[in-house]
């Protein structure tokens, strides 16, 4: 919460230094991935909103991991989030890609990021993920290319990113305690989940 307030004080204060220019994506996004979720990858809608100053674009977005997945817990799981997206390479002067794609601009990006994932799995009549609460906190780093079909005067394009997540584990999923337990009820809560997601969206925006 307070990187996000950080982030919207920064976008706040960017008039003083220069004219940010507002941007939409909408698309879908996926897992290759997930070690928290069950064995059907989550996927379905995704939308960030934000603004762009120079080659640093700022961002608020919004996920329903679980849109074709029935196997969660009371209302699915959902991922609100902010990044910080960064342009290494533009040419907006690339007619065309290869005699297949023509664009009128090609990107490489880099990301950073945090947010938090709401609601659980199931993964089974037993176990849920995470067991101990339906807020999952989540930090990753990303990259991706852009394909602009139009620059001026409103940038449009296609975007495809990746990103590389890291979520805390809350996994205390005990089916007893003590000597008895087996070895697949010890508490391994402070272990890290990782996931690889991606993202296909579309850019309304400068």
């Amino acid at each position: 919460m307070r990187g996000l307030l950080l982030l919207c004080s920064i976008l706040a204060a960017a008039p003083a230094f220069a004219d940010p220019s507002p941007s939409i994506r909408f698309g879908l996004t996926g897992a290759l991935a997930d070690q928290g979720a069950p064995q059907q990858t989550p996927f379905g809608p995704t939308i960030a909103l934000g603004a762009r100053i120079g080659p640093v674009l700022g961002e608020v977005d919004y996920a329903y991991l679980s849109f074709v997945d029935p196997d969660t817990i009371d209302g699915g799981m959902h991922r609100v989030g902010f990044n910080l997206r960064g342009d290494l390479y533009r040419d907006a002067n690339r007619p065309c890609m290869w005699g297949l794609a023509c664009t009128k601009a090609v990107t490489l990006y880099a990301e950073l990021g945090a947010g938090i994932r709401y609601g659980q799995w199931a993964l089974d009549s037993m176990r849920r993920s995470p067991s101990n609460s339906d807020r999952q906190r989540e930090a990753h780093l990303g990259f991706g290319i852009a394909l602009d079909n139009q620059i001026n005067p409103t940038r449009l394009g296609w975007q495809l990113g990746f990103r590389l997540a890291a979520a805390p584990r809350d996994d205390l999923m005990l089916a007893c305690r003590g000597a008895s337990c087996s070895a697949d009820g010890v508490d391994r809560s402070g272990a890290i989940d990782y996931s690889l997601l991606f993202e296909w969206t579309f850019l309304v925006g400068r």
